[in-house]
């Protein structure tokens, strides 16, 4: 019979797993929000580059059109408008995964008002991710060269 015998009690092998299995648990959680946080962080991004763009079109059609129209329809923006050639274009603002909206819908003669907008887009599979943007469109100035 050994008499100086070692070894690990029950006791100490099953708080050894507790104390492990604890800090397993907070590393999976913290791993898990850090991912969910990156997601949600892609997607707002996605969110702003698009509303850029779409600002970007907007400010196009307002700089040259005579006149245009907004309308939103089934998350999309439509816009009617009328060149300085007096020739009507229709352009359809969409995205398969995003949902735009405008706060003004109707008639805007860019020589005469300056149209202050607020545009707001969402995903179309989760709507609690939501990017909103204000922006104001100037009046143009006529032409003062004689």
């Amino acid at each position: 019979m050994l008499q100086n015998e070692r070894g690990l009690t029950l006791v100490e092998v099953l708080a050894t797993l507790t104390i492990l299995s604890i800090i397993s648990v907070l590393i999976w959680n913290v791993f898990f929000q850090g991912l969910d946080y990156s997601d949600k962080a892609v997607t707002q991004n996605s969110m702003q580059q698009e509303s850029n763009y779409l600002t970007m079109k907007l400010t196009r059609i307002h700089q040259t059109a005579k006149q245009y129209e907004l309308k939103n329809s089934n998350c999309n923006i439509v816009v009617d408008y009328i060149n300085q050639n007096n020739e009507s274009s229709k352009e359809i603002i969409t995205d398969a995964d995003l949902c735009f909206k405008t706060t003004f819908t109707g008639r805007v003669d860019p020589s005469k008002e300056d149209l202050p907008l607020t545009i707001s887009i969402h995903d179309k599979n989760n709507a609690a991710n939501e990017f909103v943007m204000e922006t104001i469109f100037y009046r143009l100035k006529e032409d003062q060269s004689e």
